[in-house]
């Protein structure tokens, strides 16, 4: 039995006024929340228990996942099995909700897991980025994690104007490079570069062994918790990053939110052609 925790507590600054109401997580991305691409890349990759660490005003997360006979009722009528379906697929786990009081950052987010946890490996995933949930990268940090017994993390290339949304990673000097896997040395987080013109930068996508815990708990509460957290285990040479270069929409923004709905409308092949027709005419005006 595999087990992730999901941080879902964020007020989603960097997407208001929508965020006052509606949760991050349920904002749509080409027709589906947000929270619900996650749930799915977890599922794919064999977890079965998620527990979503959400703020007190998101109910709307645990309504999305809660069961609804009438609109499930008024699909048998119509005889459309694809919609029944796919509304299983978005509770095929087992999911649990623990609210966190106040948005202190993913450190404190993170603690509230320990006892749901109850000390054995698991995923950690950021709400932030969503990825193709047939993809494998879940399965490879698993498999990385499992054989080297080092806590492991997902990096992303990044140009240099972007660091200042992301954790920039430095990686350990003279190290060689493993099946896209390299130590880290630190990680920077959220801070302008000054020099260079990419950057490797964490992509919210963790293995943990339950020891985190203890870092975690060793440290204050604040929005740095958990970067403190992570570099000291770079310190004691247990932290790796595995390289990923495939596809990732991050919402972390008004842009964001609109390129990953872009994107991912020009894969589906109900609006991918009348969309480019549009966007077409719209370059051309």
């Amino acid at each position: 039995m595999v087990k992730a925790v999901i941080a879902a507590g964020g007020i989603g600054a960097s997407l208001l006024p929508m965020t006052k109401a509606v949760a991050k997580e349920i904002l749509p991305i080409g027709g589906r929340p947000v929270i619900d691409y996650i749930v799915r890349e977890l599922h794919a990759a064999g977890v079965s228990d998620i527990l979503i660490v959400s703020g007190k005003s998101k109910q709307a997360i645990e309504d999305y996942f809660d069961s609804a006979p009438e609109l499930e009722r008024a699909l048998k009528v119509k005889g459309d099995t694809a919609q029944l379906r796919d509304l299983a697929r978005s509770t095929a786990v087992n999911l649990y909700f623990i609210h966190q009081k106040a948005a202190l950052g993913i450190g404190s987010a993170l603690q509230l897991a320990s006892d749901f946890v109850d000390g054995e490996d698991f995923y950690f995933v950021l709400s932030d980025d969503v990825l193709p949930v047939e993809g494998h990268l879940l399965q490879d940090l698993w498999q990385i994690h499992q054989q080297t017994g080092r806590h492991v993390l997902a990096s992303v290339p990044i140009p240099v104007t972007e660091s200042q949304y992301y954790g920039v990673i430095d990686w350990q000097a003279d190290t060689q490079v493993i099946n896209h896997v390299r130590p880290i040395a630190q990680i920077h987080e959220k801070q302008p570069i000054a020099n260079g013109t990419q950057q490797d930068a964490v992509l919210g996508r963790y293995v943990f062994s339950a020891d985190i815990f203890e870092q975690l708990n060793q440290l204050p509460v604040s929005e740095n918790q958990f970067a403190a957290a992570l570099n000291a285990l770079a310190a004691q040479d247990c932290l790796s990053g595995l390289a990923y270069t495939g596809a990732h929409q991050n919402i972390d923004g008004h842009l964001g939110l609109l390129k990953a709905n872009i994107a991912l409308a020009l894969k589906d092949p109900d609006t991918a052609e009348p969309l480019r027709a549009y966007l077409r005419q719209r370059m051309a005006d």
